[in-house]
């Protein structure tokens, strides 16, 4: 029996919202190319924002470090994440968490890969990213 007590049955909500719910396509929406063959599709809410990524085969995501929290959840293919010092082989399904200021790099597999990144709080150097390359934020 599944639990209950997880997904409360009595709600109670005024029908207002912080902000407009969204829905969009990743894979269809705008991107932009932020290193040779590694395309992100950044999608934003107020606090937390997700980014589509593709990598080319062997395409690289340079060392870099930033102030967000990160995760990095595989969608298709394998990448080699390295956190720190520690790396890794990940592969659909797998998840990495990036704690803030860490350096950190990913190179895609012989087949490319396709992998979903989350940051809290948000990254606002995509959004200066995206205005210079005239890129329309979903």
């Amino acid at each position: 029996m599944a639990n209950r007590g997880y997904f409360r049955e009595q709600i109670t909500w005024d029908g207002s919202m912080e902000y407009p719910s969204t829905v969009t396509s990743m894979p269809m929406s705008q991107g932009f190319e932020a290193a040779p063959g590694v395309v992100l599709r950044p999608f934003f809410g107020q606090r937390l924002m997700a980014s589509y990524v593709t990598f080319a085969p062997g395409a690289d995501a340079p060392i870099h470090q930033h102030s967000q929290e990160q995760l990095t959840l595989v969608i298709s293919g394998r990448l080699r994440f390295t956190v720190g010092e520690n790396t890794s082989w990940m592969e659909s399904g797998d998840i990495v968490s990036i704690p803030p200021n860490v350096p950190h790099k990913a190179t895609a597999g012989d087949q490319g890969c396709v992998a979903i990144d989350m940051f809290s709080p948000i990254r606002d150097g995509f959004r200066e990213l995206m205005a210079t390359q005239n890129v329309d934020t979903p």
